[in-house]
């Protein structure tokens, strides 16, 4: 069996030729000149890797697909399908724990991403939620974490009018706290971060008077903060004074590697909490279980007796680890793990080249070494498409071009065969229509 080595390039999709297409106005001779050859188009959205229709792709799913080989469905499709049947409503985790609410006359706090990009969440799982706990709970507080990464930078007016519209009349129902994904969904281990979305959602010694939601983000638009980015703020409520621990925290988020942190930090406030999904590391109730899937590439190397190794820096490295191996969080016997931590920084676009020096160096050792299979992962046009900073991701595109050529160059010598994919596009596509910054993923196909 030739050895093989499988390169990721997170967020490099193929679209058509434009002034903001990164990926074809790059520098980028090699991986153009691949691209002269005959190559495939592959889809990475919707029913393609097992979302719901119009659903755009995403990290997760996309290394789920590629290491399971085979469409596997997703959790929001299952949430989506007992929406619209009505089982939703009879989970058993969820009526225990608003029963328990009402036994009790404790407050529920609902904590998630509010827009309807199904990337990490959904806000109409959200307002699903509160209508069935409004009869039960005591208090319903919202703990309203703001996009503008899957969504656009300045659609939180947008999604809080909806949310409002579909949730008139809950008397009980109150925003506590809002502040931006960058702080509340934190994966890369800024527990500085995840503190203060943390402290503005349940300490309210910090509280501000101001209860016109939309007029404090539009003070974070005035000082050029858009919705990723808004400062968590707690909102003095004469209903809330403090946790009990009568109460329940809950996250609608189904997406679980952007909650584990969270998770993690809010489990020390000794309050029952109720996940979407599985999130490992702590205790939840999870109305979802956690879904292994069997038979992934992974599993088939290691039942081969075949050495394979696993290369990312931390803003993937969940990915070719967790999900690519179908949702394992241990290793497979003979697999070995590189993880290259990801620089620290407040904005990607000022470290366009990330960490894909480091990834090549470690890719270059493991051929030397003679491992079977190494799965690698390149985020630079992920990681900077996300900015919507064209220039950056140019930078970035043109730096990872360098990478790959001399990972492939080193690779064909050690007579490698050298397989080259994404999981979803985003580079390929840096301004909405209205001219604002796109940052979100794509409905493009990828190499």
């Amino acid at each position: 069996m030739k050895k093989s080595i499988l390169l990721i390039l997170d967020g490099y999709g193929e679209g058509k030729p434009s002034q903001d297409n990164a990926v074809v106005n790059a520098d980028t001779p090699f991986l153009h000149g691949l691209k002269k050859g005959s190559y495939s188009l592959l889809k990475t959205d919707s029913q393609a890797v097992g979302l719901l229709n119009n659903v755009l792709g995403g990290s997760e799913v996309g290394h789920m697909t590629i290491g399971a080989g085979r469409v596997i469905p997703s959790t929001i499709k299952k949430i989506e399908d007992d929406i619209v049947s009505g089982e939703f409503a009879r989970l058993k985790g969820l009526n225990t724990t608003l029963d328990k609410l009402a036994t009790n006359n404790g407050d529920l706090h609902l904590i998630g991403l509010m827009s309807d990009r199904n990337i990490h969440s959904n806000i109409n799982h959200a307002i699903e939620i509160i209508n069935l706990a409004k009869n039960k709970a005591k208090n319903i507080f919202v703990h309203y974490v703001t996009d503008g990464r899957d969504s656009g930078v300045y659609d939180t007016e947008k999604y809080y009018k909806l949310f409002r519209k579909k949730t008139k009349g809950i008397a009980n129902l109150h925003v506590l706290s809002v502040g931006g994904r960058y702080y509340a969904m934190d994966r890369e281990g800024n527990l500085d971060r995840t503190k203060l979305a943390l402290d503005a959602m349940f300490d309210n010694s910090n509280a501000i008077e101001e209860k016109d939601f939309m007029k404090y983000v539009r003070t974070q638009y005035d000082a050029g903060i858009t919705d990723e980015f808004i400062k968590p703020i707690h909102f003095k409520i004469k209903e809330y004074t403090k946790l009990s621990k009568n109460d329940c925290i809950m996250f609608f988020n189904f997406r679980e590697d952007r909650l584990r942190q969270m998770v993690k930090m809010t489990s020390k406030l000794h309050v029952p909490m109720v996940t979407m999904s599985y999130v490992g590391g702590s205790k939840t109730v999870a109305l979802y279980k956690e879904k292994i899937v069997k038979h992934t590439l992974s599993e088939h190397l290691s039942q081969l007796c075949l050495r394979q190794i696993k290369i990312s820096e931390s803003t993937k490295y969940a990915h070719v680890t967790y999900f690519f191996n179908g949702g394992r969080e241990d290793a497979f016997d003979g697999e070995d793990r590189v993880h290259v931590p990801t620089v620290k920084t407040d904005d990607y676009a000022k470290t366009p080249k990330m960490r894909a020096k480091e990834i090549t160096e470690e890719i270059i050792k493991a051929i030397d070494s003679e491992y079977d299979c190494i799965i690698a992962n390149f985020s630079n046009p992920d990681m900077i498409g996300h900015t919507g900073n064209y220039e950056a991701i140019v930078k970035a595109l043109e730096f990872m071009d360098k990478c790959v050529k001399k990972v492939v160059v080193h690779a064909k010598k050690s007579n490698y065969a050298i397989l080259i994919t994404a999981d979803h596009g985003n580079s390929e596509s840096t301004l909405r229509a209205d001219g604002t910054p796109h940052t979100a993923h794509t409905f493009n196909p990828v190499m």
